[in-house]
């Protein structure tokens, strides 16, 4: 169902229309009642209500004192529980005929648009972009459903119950619930979490809006308190419960918050007629706005939208230490008069919500800026001047991005957090010392040998995101280098301890170092005796020679005989190679015998090939030997 009907929502669709006008009592005389102050007071923004004076239920819309009262719609059906969206560019409201619709139009009366079908409004989504709707929405299924504003995507979200607002942050519907005998408040999550009860007593409570604009605060009405129904205050947990009307027999009902939530506007029977009226958030200086006699205006509902303190460029919230991290709701945003827009951001207009945050470091350092967590696609620029007209950009991000450069001591650094696309919603940035950067290299090839020219790349990080410098090499052998990519070659084996120092564009600095390990492993096929000539089945000695002048290695020697289109290999021997500097030779012995293949091909050549075990070979050219032709005859 929807919201301020004060009764017990039923499912049928004919028991939903009479509660509807269950909602709007008879005509009746007006009856001497104490009158209340009608001094205009601090009120800001416009209240938009429901009103039978020119016969049936239109929608109108007032100033927040009760003056400039305008009538929005004129249709011979019956129009209810009209709801501002966020930004208070747009009404939402019930026509209810044979069935309600659910329709939208804009805050002066044009655009009409029919959203759904078979329902009635309960609340708008914070982002004004979703409305959630209790009805059965066209399909046949009573329930609580959340449509865009553009009537797609609807979404069955609750079984049947009352819905009357949405909370500030976008995650709980508030719902009153006659599910356990009498009505009261539950704050219900759109993502299945468990239900908080807010209220629980004998009574009915009901709710106007529900939550404060920040969230922190519920108002309702209640017959807690035996005459007639009474406006209460509590804490967003429930806990606080305060009386804010007079238990005086009449009926004080459909509270709403103003946007700086220092005054509820509620509905009365206290002048005779259901009227108007508004009060301190304390319950003091009660005012009457509406005054027609043998008329009822109803279902008062204030643009919930406050400007941000911090929303021009002279009211910037000012950031005295660093890390600095605040959520600001962009909804209650506005770009000013001659603010520019963002240079990153020309390409996702309009950036039309913007608030403004400055900094003066004491110290010189690198700072950044960044949106850590957001519902919307936002921005984040830094910019130095004095005046929103005059400011220079030092540099912009969007979705997330850094915006990090070096501060100068006794600078005042002015921040925009805005939203794209004309976006408003919650928003999460922060500012802090930048990080330094990371700093890592890798090397190859990862088993270098005095033969390889190494290169060493560098991988460093820069959380920044600023760039680097060209990083400084020490190769740990004497020598330097410069360069993200420094190619270098050793004179000999050895452990070296290679430090890379990186800077980033900044002036940001870190440094790290690796052991580079030189091992150069050489083994060479200094001699390969075949048989000149042999016959078929005739069996002959072949030796390979193998010379290690590094290193005793361990070697596999490898023989292979031509066969049609290549190399076949018949042989494989592993030996251990002792160190030998002056070309000593470690001697692989095979034997082979000829086939008849051999002798009618009439030659066999054959090949060796050696593997060094477990390492690279630095230099593999003369690692491999073919002899001369040997002669097979039959």
């Amino acid at each position: 169902m929807g919201r301020r009907l004060h009764v017990i929502p039923v499912l049928a669709l004919g028991a939903a229309l009479n509660s509807c006008r269950d909602a709007v009592p008879p005509l009746a005389p007006t009856i001497s009642r104490p009158r209340f102050s009608q001094v205009p007071g601090p009120l800001e923004g416009k209240i938009t209500f429901q009103s039978n004076r020119n016969g049936n239920f239109d929608i109108f819309v007032m100033n927040a004192d009760g003056s400039n009262v305008t009538q929005l719609t004129s249709n011979p059906f019956d129009e209810y529980l009209p709801l501002f969206s966020p930004d208070g560019s747009r009404i939402v409201f019930a026509r209810c005929g044979f069935i309600c619709q659910v329709v939208v139009i804009n805050a002066d009366g044009s655009g009409e648009r029919v959203v759904i079908d078979d329902g009635f409004p309960g609340a708008w989504s914070p982002d004004g972009n979703r409305i959630a709707l209790g009805g059965a929405a066209g399909t046949g299924i009573e329930g609580i459903y959340v449509v865009n504003v553009d009537g797609s995507g609807l979404v069955r979200v609750l079984d049947p119950d009352f819905i009357t607002d949405w909370s500030p942050d976008g995650r709980q519907l508030m719902i009153v619930s006659g599910r356990d005998g009498d009505l009261e408040l539950y704050a219900t999550p759109l993502d299945g979490s468990p239900v908080t009860k807010l209220t629980d007593n004998t009574a009915d409570d009901n709710a106007g809006t529900g939550w404060s604009p920040d969230g922190s605060r519920i108002a309702f009405n209640s017959n807690r308190g035996g005459a007639g129904q009474d406006v209460y205050v509590m804490n967003a947990d429930g806990s606080g419960v305060t009386q804010l009307t007079p238990n005086d027999g009449f009926d004080d009902t459909g509270p709403v918050w103003s946007p700086d939530a220092t005054q509820i506007a509620f509905e009365s029977n206290r002048a005779g007629d259901e009227q108007i009226f508004v009060m301190n958030v304390d319950g003091s200086d009660v005012r009457q706005l509406t005054f027609d006699p043998g008329v009822v205006n109803t279902g008062p509902h204030w643009i919930r939208q406050v400007f941000a303190s911090n929303d021009d460029f002279t009211n910037a919230t000012g950031i005295s230490a660093l890390p600095f991290s605040e959520v600001t709701n962009l909804l209650t945003a506005s770009a000013e008069a001659g603010e520019q827009t963002p240079s990153c951001a020309i390409f996702y207009p309009p950036v039309s919500r913007t608030v403004w945050y400055s900094f003066t470091p004491a110290v010189t350092g690198s700072v950044s800026a960044r949106i850590v967590n957001a519902s919307i696609s936002s921005v984040v620029a830094a910019y130095t001047g004095s005046s929103v007209t005059s400011v220079s950009e030092i540099g912009c991000n969007v979705f997330g991005g850094n915006v990090t450069f070096r501060a100068q001591a006794g600078t005042t650094y002015h921040f925009l957090v805005g939203g794209l696309f004309g976006q408003g919603g919650s928003v999460e940035w922060r500012l802090e010392v930048t990080p330094p950067p990371q700093a890592n290299f890798g090397t190859s090839p990862f088993d270098p040998s005095m033969f390889d020219q190494v290169q060493f790349q560098d991988f460093s990080f820069d959380p920044g995101f600023v760039g680097f410098e060209p990083p400084q090499w020490s190769f740990g052998d004497g020598t330097s280098g410069t360069g993200f990519n420094a190619p270098h070659r050793y004179a000999a084996d050895g452990d070296y301890t290679v430090q890379l120092t990186v800077t980033t564009l900044d002036g940001r600095t870190a440094s790290t170092s690796q052991a580079v390990h030189i091992r150069t492993h050489d083994v060479a096929v200094t001699r390969f005796a075949t048989p000149n000539a042999a016959s078929s089945g005739q069996t002959r000695r072949i030796v390979v020679g193998i010379n290690s002048k590094r290193y005793a290695e361990t070697v596999e020697v490898q023989l292979f005989r031509s066969v049609p289109g290549g190399f076949q290999q018949f042989g494989s021997l592993t030996q251990f190679v002792p160190m030998n500097p002056k070309n000593g030779t470690t001697e692989f012995a095979f034997s082979y015998t000829f086939t008849g293949d051999d002798a009618q091909i009439g030659k066999v050549t054959f090949r060796a090939v050696a593997l060094v075990a477990g390492v690279r070979d630095a230099l593999p050219a003369d690692n491999e030997a073919i002899a001369s032709p040997t002669k097979v005859s039959r």
